[in-house]
C-alpha cells in the first residue's frame, strides 16, 4: 500500500509519489458498492491504508462522474462547524449574500454528477454524517467516498473494511519500501522467510511496514526481524496472539520513536503542534528553543524525514508534513518532553501565524502580495487552529480577532467570506469593549456584507465601527467606516453621501492613508457609474491606477481594472473597456481572485454579446453569475449594470435559443477561474478552443484520440447507447465524451460534428 502524495490545488486527486501495491479486492468492491450506493466509507484502524485505498479508487471511478472527483481532506480541520465552508473551497465555489455554505453547496451540487471524497472523518464524524446525509438527499447525482475509523451510520451507506495487506502484498510493499533505501534489495531464497516472518510480526499493516523498511539503512535484514521479534516478545510474554492489530501499529511505532535520538525525539513531539503541512521557517522558529537550538531543526528534521517519521511534499520538497498517526503519537508525548505541557510551544505557534497575518497586512500593497497570498492559502489549516487558540486562550482573543480581521483580502479573493465572518464574529463576541482590534473586526463584517449586497448588515456594521474606532482612537478604521457609511447612503438616495465620500477622500490624503485611498477608489467608482457620473468614475479609477503602478500589488489593481472597464463600457468606450476587463481578470488570476474576475467576465460577456459570438457570451454568463450567485451579488446593487446585464443575457438568449443557450450557461457554470483565465487569454469562443481553430484549424487536432473515435461514430449517426456498446464503454461515458467533442468544437448539435472535424480526412 504506502502512503506519500505531492501537492495539489482545488479539489484535485493528489498525484502518487510511491508506488501503489495490492488491493486489488477493495477497489473491486469499492467499484462494485457504487452500483448500488451513493455512500460508501473506507472502514479501518489508523495506518491501515484507507485514504491511499480511497484515493486509488475515487480515481478509477472517474468516468463515472462527469463532474468530476473532488477530495476534501479533513484530517488538519478541527471545528465541525467549518466543514460545508471547507467543501465550498475544495468546489472552488465562492459565497453568497444571506446563504449558508451548506446551502451554496447543495444549490451548486443540484444536477451535477460528480464523487466527493471526505478523508479523515473520525474526528468529525457527526458532522460528516450530517452532511453526507443532506447531499445524499437534496443532490440525487452526487455520491460520497468517505474514510473513517468508525462507520458514518447514515442511511444508504455502504462500509468495505480495509484490512492488513495480504501477506503477499505486504511482501512486496516492503520490497519495494527497502529497495528505495537499499539499492537492489530484493525478495529472494536467502530473506523469503525472514520477510515472512516480518511482515507476520507486523500484521502487514502498511504504516508499520513502511516504518521497519526505513531502519535497514542502520541495520541488516537478519537483525532487523531479530529484533523486531525480540520487541514483540517482550511486549507478549512470548504469547504470539496477544497484541491486537493496534498494539501492533503502536508498537512499530514506539520501535521507530525509540530508534530516533533524542533531539529527533523531541522535534517530532514539538511538530505535533503544526495541524497541516509546514516550511523549514516555521519548524525553526516554533519549534526551536531550550534543548533543542534553532540551529540544529533542520538537521533533526532531514532525521526525522529519513526515518519516514515525516514527509517531504511537493516536487520541491520544501513543505512538510507529519501522517495524521504519528502527529497523534508525538501530541502524546509532548506533555512528557515539555515540563509546561507544550503551554509555550503552543504560544509560539500562534506568535508565527499571527505574525503571518501580520506580514500579509503590512506586505499586501507592494509586489509581494501574490507570494503572501499563496502562503496564507498554504497554511490555512494552521491559521486556523492560531484563531481556535487565540479564542479559547485568557489575553489573546483580542489578538485573534485582529488576526481574523487582516485576513480579509484572503477571505474575498479565495471566495470563503463565510468562514471569514464566522472567525471575525467569533472573536467579536471575545472581545466586547472598545479597542482597534474591534473596530477591524467591525469594520471587517461591514465589508463583507458590502461585498455579499446584505445591505442592512453592512449599514450597521458600518455605523458601529465608526463609533468603535473614534473611541479606540484608530484613526484608518474610522475613515473607511466613514467612506463606505457614505457610498451606501448614497447607493439609498442620500445625495450628502457622495460629499461625504469627497471629505473623506480628502482625509485620506491628509493622512497618507494609501489602502483606503484605492479600495474606496474602485467602489466609489463604480458607485458614481451607476449614479451617471461616468467622468468622476474614470478619474477614480485612473487615480488609483496611478497610486498602484510600479506597487508590484494585484488585487486592487484589478479590482480597480474591473471598475475601469465596465464604467468604460457603460460609457460607451466599448475597445478600451474590454481591454480594462482582460488587465482585470489577469490581475486577478495571480492571487486567484474569485469575485473580480466574475465581474470581468460579465463585461466580457456583454462585449461577446454585441460582436455576435454569442456561444462566448453564454459561457462567460454562465461563470459569472454562477460565481455571483454562490459570491454576493454586487450587480444587485448596482442599476446600470443589472439592467446592461438583463439586456445582454436576453439578446443572448434569443439569438442561441433557448436550449443551445442553457448548454453554454451550463458549460461556464463548472469552469474554475484558471480555465476561463486560460480561455479569456486566447480569446476563445469556447474553453479550450483557441482563435485558430475559429481560422480553420483541423477540428479533429483538438480532440483526443478516444474523442475523434467517438466523433466518427457520431458523424456515422450512433446514439450515445450504441457508442457505448460499440467501444465498450459505460453510456455516461459516451454521454460525457459528446458534451467534451461539443465544447471543444464550438458547435450546438451532434449533426454539425462531423462537418467541425473534417472527420472523413482525420
Amino acid at each position: 500500500m504506502g502512503f506519500g502524495f505531492g501537492q495539489r490545488r482545488g479539489g484535485q486527486l493528489p498525484a502518487e509519489l510511491t508506488s501503489f501495491v495490492g488491493r486489488v479486492d477493495e477497489l473491486a468492491q469499492v467499484r462494485a458498492a457504487f452500483e448500488y450506493a451513493r455512500l460508501v466509507t473506507l472502514v479501518g484502524p489508523g495506518g491501515v491504508g484507507k485514504s491511499r485505498t480511497a484515493l486509488r479508487a475515487a480515481a478509477g471511478l472517474g468516468e463515472r462522474f462527469p463532474d468530476g472527483v473532488w477530495l476534501a481532506e479533513l484530517s488538519a480541520l478541527r471545528d465541525p462547524e467549518l466543514i460545508p465552508a471547507t467543501l465550498a473551497a475544495v468546489l472552488e465555489l465562492p459565497e453568497q449574500s444571506g446563504m449558508a455554505p451548506l446551502d451554496a453547496v447543495v444549490a451548486h451540487l443540484q444536477g451535477r454528477r460528480l464523487l466527493i471524497v471526505l478523508d479523515t472523518c473520525e474526528h468529525l464524524v457527526d458532522a460528516c454524517a450530517m452532511l453526507s446525509d443532506i447531499l445524499l438527499r437534496e443532490a440525487a447525482d452526487v455520491c460520497v467516498l468517505a474514510t473513517s475509523r468508525q462507520p458514518l451510520d447514515v442511511p444508504g451507506e455502504h462500509c468495505c473494511s480495509v484490512s492488513p495487506l495480504a501477506p503477499d502484498d505486504a511482501v512486496e510493499l516492503f520490497a519495494q519500501r527497502a529497495a528505495a533505501v537499499v539499492p537492489g534489495f530484493a525478495v529472494g531464497d536467502g530473506n523469503r522467510e525472514q520477510l515472512s516472518a516480518l511482515v507476520h510480526r507486523l500484521d502487514c499493516i502498511p504504516l508499520a511496514l513502511e516504518l521497519a523498511a526505513v531502519r535497514l539503512r542502520a541495520v541488516s535484514m537478519e537483525e532487523l526481524v531479530a529484533r523486531l521479534d525480540d520487541r514483540f516478545q517482550l511486549l507478549t510474554g512470548g504469547r504470539r496472539t496477544a497484541l491486537s492489530r493496534h498494539q501492533t501499529l503502536r508498537t512499530a511505532i514506539d520501535w521507530s520513536h525509540e530508534l530516533c535520538t533524542p533531539a529527533e525525539q523531541l522535534l517530532w513531539a514539538r511538530l505535533s503542534v503544526f495541524v497541516g503541512s509546514f516550511e523549514l521557517a516555521a519548524a525553526e522558529q516554533v519549534c526551536g528553543g531550550g534543548e533543542l537550538p534553532v540551529g540544529e531543526v533542520l538537521e533533526q528534521l532531514i532525521g526525522l524525514v529519513d526515518k519516514s517519521v515525516v514527509q517531504r511534499l511537493g516536487e520541491s520538497g520544501n513543505r512538510y508534513r507529519l501522517l495524521d498517526t504519528l502527529r497523534e503519537y508525538g501530541a502524546e508525548r509532548l506533555g512528557a518532553v515539555e515540563g509546561d505541557g507544550g503551554a509555550a510551544l503552543r504560544a509560539r505557534h500562534f506568535a508565527y501565524y499571527r505574525d503571518l497575518g501580520r506580514r500579509f497586512e503590512e506586505g499586501f500593497l507592494g509586489a509581494a502580495q501574490p507570494e503572501l497570498h499563496r502562503a496564507v492559502r498554504a497554511e490555512i489549516a494552521d491559521l486556523r487552529a492560531a484563531l481556535e487558540y487565540a479564542y479559547e486562550t485568557e489575553g489573546r482573543a483580542e489578538e485573534g480577532l485582529r488576526l481574523a480581521a487582516r485576513l480579509w483580502p484572503h477571505w474575498r479573493a479565495s471566495g470563503t467570506l463565510s468562514e471569514g465572518g464566522y472567525w471575525i464574529e467569533k472573536g467579536l463576541e471575545r472581545v466586547p469593549d472598545d479597542c482597534s482590534a474591534r473596530a477591524w473586526g467591525l469594520l471587517g463584517t461591514g465589508v463583507i456584507g458590502v461585498w455579499t449586497a446584505d445591505l442592512a448588515t453592512a449599514v450597521e456594521r458600518m455605523a458601529l465601527a465608526r463609533e468603535c474606532a473614534a473611541r479606540a482612537g484608530d484613526e484608518q478604521v474610522e475613515q473607511f467606516a466613514a467612506a463606505y457609511a457614505s457610498g451606501l447612503a448614497a447607493l439609498c438616495g442620500d445625495e450628502s453621501g457622495l460629499d461625504g465620500l469627497v471629505a473623506v477622500r480628502r482625509r485620506m490624503v491628509e493622512s497618507g492613508n494609501l489602502l483606503g485611498l484605492v479600495v474606496m477608489g474602485y467602489e466609489a467608482a463604480l458607485l458614481r457609474a451607476v449614479l451617471g457620473d461616468t467622468e468622476g468614475a474614470l478619474e477614480l479609477c485612473a487615480q488609483g491606477l496611478e497610486l498602484l503602478e510600479g506597487t508590484g500589488e494585484r488585487q486592487i489593481y484589478g479590482s480597480t481594472l474591473m471598475a475601469q472597464g465596465l464604467v468604460r463600457w457603460l460609457a460607451g468606450e466599448r475597445a478600451a473597456g474590454v481591454s480594462s476587463l482582460c488587465r482585470g481578470i489577469e490581475a486577478a488570476g495571480e492571487v486567484d481572485e474569485i469575485l473580480v474576475a466574475a465581474m470581468c467576465c460579465h463585461g466580457l460577456a456583454w462585449a461577446a454579446a454585441q460582436e455576435g459570438r454569442q456561444v462566448r457570451a453564454a459561457w462567460l454568463f454562465g461563470y459569472a453569475e454562477n460565481a455571483r450567485r454562490l459570491g454576493g451579488d454586487p450587480i444587485g446593487m448596482l442599476p446600470s449594470l443589472f439592467e446592461q446585464q438583463e439586456a445582454a443575457r436576453k439578446s443572448v438568449r434569443e439569438a442561441l435559443g433557448g436550449r443551445q443557450f442553457e448548454r453554454w450557461h451550463a458549460v461556464g457554470a463548472r469552469l474554475s477561474g484558471r480555465q476561463v483565465l486560460e480561455a479569456v487569454r486566447a480569446d476563445a469562443d469556447a474553453p479550450g478552443r483557441a482563435p485558430a481553430q475559429r481560422a480553420g484549424r483541423r477540428g479533429g487536432d483538438v480532440l483526443t484520440r478516444r474523442e475523434r473515435e467517438v466523433a466518427v461514430l457520431v458523424a456515422a449517426g450512433l446514439s450515445n447507447r450504441e457508442i457505448a456498446e460499440r467501444l465498450v464503454i459505460s453510456k455516461r461515458t459516451a454521454d460525457a465524451h459528446v458534451e467534451h467533442i461539443l465544447a471543444k468544437l464550438g458547435v450546438g448539435s451532434r449533426t454539425e460534428i462531423a462537418g467541425a472535424t473534417e472527420i472523413a480526412g482525420a
